[in-house]
């Protein structure tokens, strides 16, 4: 089967080659696979891993394990929302390597998040803490949802314009959760809950919910903040 694909890919690859030096604009809600096609190979092999996951122990394995294990989750989520240009392979200053690195950190966070995204010297990190503030682990899903929330910080900060009039209102306020930012991650999670119907899944969607209540005081519902529902992205992120 071959699938449409939007003009703007060619133009997020080459900002992916080059994420140094030109980030840009981006658009996933009317080309990413997921939409285009939801019974996609990549789709089943996601949803076969989180099946998979559920049944697994990943508090016993050590770091470089637990990082192996999300990074698959990574690159099944990023091929099918992010075009695969996380993962993709690119010239860095220490040579070959992923855009965006995972890291699983020990020890407690410093607030209620359990993950954080950065740029860091040699590369974008994803850290994933394995405990919340309170010293739980995380569950599974607390997990790959911690993970799904920092690829979203990821990519908006990676192909976003930053010279829109609106970027600091839709994407940098409230720390980096800015409008477009709960849109986003409202409309990937959702599609995970379709994919997955999972019920502690649909937690994670309640407890995200109201994390963006106590982030921005508001819904975070396209046009909350009085902005247009088209979004950043391109197109209207609908569940």
């Amino acid at each position: 089967m071959s699938y449409y694909i939007h003009p703007d890919v060619k133009t997020l690859e080459e900002i992916a080659d080059n994420w140094w030096k030109d980030p840009g604009l981006s658009s996933l809600s009317t080309s990413s696979l997921a939409v285009q096609d939801p019974y996609s190979e990549a789709v089943t092999k996601f949803v076969k891993w989180y099946r998979k996951g559920q049944t697994m122990d990943l508090q016993s394995m050590d770091n470089s394990q637990l990082e192996n294990e999300l990074w698959k989750f990574l690159a099944d989520v990023d091929d099918m929302f992010f075009f695969s240009l996380l993962a993709r392979k690119v010239e860095k200053p220490s040579g070959l390597g992923r855009l965006v690195r995972v890291r699983v950190m020990d020890g407690l966070p410093e607030d209620s998040w359990c993950g954080a995204y950065k740029r860091e010297e040699d590369s974008p990190y994803i850290r994933i803490w394995r405990s919340r503030r309170g010293g739980e682990p995380q569950s599974f899903e607390h997990l790959v949802y911690t993970l799904v929330h920092e690829m979203c910080h990821a990519y908006l900060d990676l192909f976003n314009d930053k010279r829109h009039r609106k970027h600091q209102e839709w994407v940098y306020d409230f720390k980096g959760h800015g409008e477009m930012f709960w849109v986003l991650l409202r409309f990937i999670s959702r599609k995970i809950g379709v994919y997955t119907n999972s019920t502690n899944w649909r937690k994670e969607l309640d407890g995200g919910e109201a994390e963006c209540y106590n982030v921005t005081k508001t819904s975070g519902m396209p046009g909350s903040w009085g902005t247009p529902e088209r979004t950043l992205m391109g197109g209207v992120l609908g569940p």
